[in-house]
């Protein structure tokens, strides 16, 4: 290659890396900020970071337990053992540097997702020229699936980018057998894992594709068995951990009550097929397929293990959940690119570069509009104004009850407050109901009677109250609860009515002030934590 074409490429590259950033960057000015969570799990994953942040300012090495238990009891949406540390351990010098915020939360998950678009440029670049791996890459970064969970405080797309990464260095190892390509791609797989453990699928793709490429050489290589080795070790601390904390994680894979279709039925095996349409958009689907059809065109070579390899990706992956029994469509984002790229190398056969680019060109620029237009980020906004408006209000030392479904919301724009860390929250379904995970799994409710209700939230501290009209009133130790919080006991402050981009059953907050004359801090009430089957005193970290 001449010295000139050298230099010409690295700029395009650059040129092209930088669009990408840029494309990036785009796609957050749709997410929603402020602490308008829509998805349950977002604001936790938020506060995790934070709970680290806190930690390690605090120094609790006398008591590490203690001092997360009784974080939780001031904050009851700490999640930070229930799933793998990773992004949360990357998020406190963020939250360290910037302040703890939703802003804050999403510039972390934009690194990711910028670094993810950059590895999906680096395998395009492996067999097409910069402006078609560039917009192959693009066109990844844009998928509905991806972009809608990637602009959200969510794990997937932090676990793709090291998957991603992963796969770059694979690939080079299976070009250039140099071990410490090997090396890299299972040190970014096991990071992948510790930032979300079902990628772990990973590992089948890498090891048939060892085998496919190498034959019995594979079985007399030692640096695979180190490398094997090696990453065994280095996840044990995450194996108990999901063993002893994530059980919840553990029955999603060995049954769940409430499955949408069980995976004993034909149906429960095609059933992420069936999502591809809304997953990729109804642009691009069609043509990947048809690109697919065409792989048999392809030479025969080394691209043929590469081709190998991104094909045991996604089947291994796509076996992989199918066989959980609990179905969400975003738990396959991690098996979208391969099918892409398998999709675009067929494409490649029968048509040149620059004909390939016009097509890419032309489908993104309708993934971007599909994206932009039908998978919008959802957002419930209200939440930081009720929290807000209790903040102001309410007394040093005192406890807020909340009572509604996005108690996560409510608690994150309460730790938001930092000026109100003498604040505990308290959560009513905590307090009157018993659930393991989710309401749909079996719901407990303790037997409290009106006047039990009242002189529990009196000597828990209760000032002011934050409730979900009408939230689970079907229960009847709800409809009690509401039914005290209308009566002589309490005065109506505030109504707070939600903003929804979407159909939500929370559209109005109603915020209650306690007409009991308290006195004295919030007290400490025993909390449930059935999920781990522990029992935890409420109260704020000393």
């Amino acid at each position: 290659m001449k010295p000139g074409i050298a230099k010409h490429l690295r700029a395009a590259d650059l040129i092209a890396l930088a669009l990408l950033l840029a494309l990036v960057a785009l796609l957050f000015v749709q997410a929603p900020v402020g602490g308008a969570f829509a998805w349950s799990d977002a604001p936790r994953h938020a506060l995790n970071g934070v709970f680290v942040k806190d930690f390690v300012a605090a120094m609790p090495w006398d008591d590490p337990a203690g001092y997360a238990y009784r974080y939780y009891a001031q904050y009851p949406a700490l999640t930070i053992l229930f799933y793998p540390p990773l992004f949360y351990v990357v998020s406190a010098p963020f939250y360290a540097l910037f302040g703890f915020s939703h802003g804050t939360a999403l510039l972390v998950v934009g690194l990711h997702y910028a670094a993810f678009a950059c590895a999906c440029y680096r395998i395009s670049r492996r067999w097409l020229d910069a402006p078609a791996a560039f917009l192959l890459a693009a066109l990844i970064t844009v998928l509905p699936e991806i972009a809608f969970w990637g602009r959200q405080i969510m794990l997937e797309i932090p676990a793709l980018a090291f998957l991603a990464w992963s796969a770059v260095c694979f690939l080079e190892y299976l070009d250039e057998r140099r071990p410490r390509h090997l090396y890299l791609a299972v040190v970014l797989l096991v990071l992948a894992m510790y930032s979300k453990i079902n990628v772990g699928f990973m590992a089948i793709a890498y090891a048939a594709s060892l085998m496919q490429a190498q034959g019995g050489g594979a079985w007399r290589n030692r640096h695979h068995y180190l490398a094997a080795l090696a990453a065994a070790i280095a996840l044990l601390p995450l194996l108990l951990l999901t063993v002893k904390f994530g059980q919840a994680n553990v029955q999603s894979v060995t049954g769940v009550a409430d499955a949408s279709v069980s995976r004993a039925t034909l149906d429960g095996w095609f059933w992420y097929a069936r999502q591809l349409p809304l997953q990729m958009g109804w642009p691009v689907l069609p043509v990947l397929l048809g690109g697919l059809a065409l792989l048999s065109r392809s030479p025969a070579g080394d691209r043929r293990a590469q081709q190998f390899f991104l094909a045991l990706w996604f089947v291994s992956g796509y076996l992989f959940f199918s066989a959980i029994d609990l179905k969400e469509s975003r738990h396959t984002v991690f098996i979208l690119p391969p099918l892409v790229f398998l999709g675009a190398l067929g494409l490649r056969t029968v048509l040149s570069c620059k004909r390939l680019s016009a097509l890419l060109l032309a489908l993104l620029l309708a993934t971007l509009t599909w994206t932009v237009l039908k998978r919008p980020v959802h957002y419930v906004d209200g939440y930081r104004k009720a929290a807000d408006k209790v903040a102001d209000m309410a007394p040093p030392n005192s406890a807020v009850l909340f009572s509604g479904y996005r108690d996560g919301a409510f608690v994150f724009n309460m730790r938001v407050r930092e000026d109100r860390r003498d604040l505990v929250t308290v959560r009513a379904d905590k307090l009157l109901l018993k659930v393991a995970v989710r309401r749909e799994l079996g719901v407990e409710q303790k037997s409290y009677s009106e006047a039990e209700i009242v002189q529990m939230l009196n000597g828990a501290g209760i000032r002011y109250v934050v409730a979900q009209h009408d939230f689970w009133t079907d229960l009847e130790v709800m409809a009690r609860l509401q039914r005290v919080l209308n009566s002589e006991h309490f005065t109506e402050v505030g109504r707070i009515a939600t903003q929804a981009n979407y159909p939500v059953s929370d559209t109005l907050l109603v915020i209650y002030r306690n007409n009991a004359a308290l006195s004295g801090a919030a007290k400490r009430m025993d909390i449930d934590l059935p999920i781990i089957q522990r029992t935890i005193p409420a109260g704020r970290p000393q």
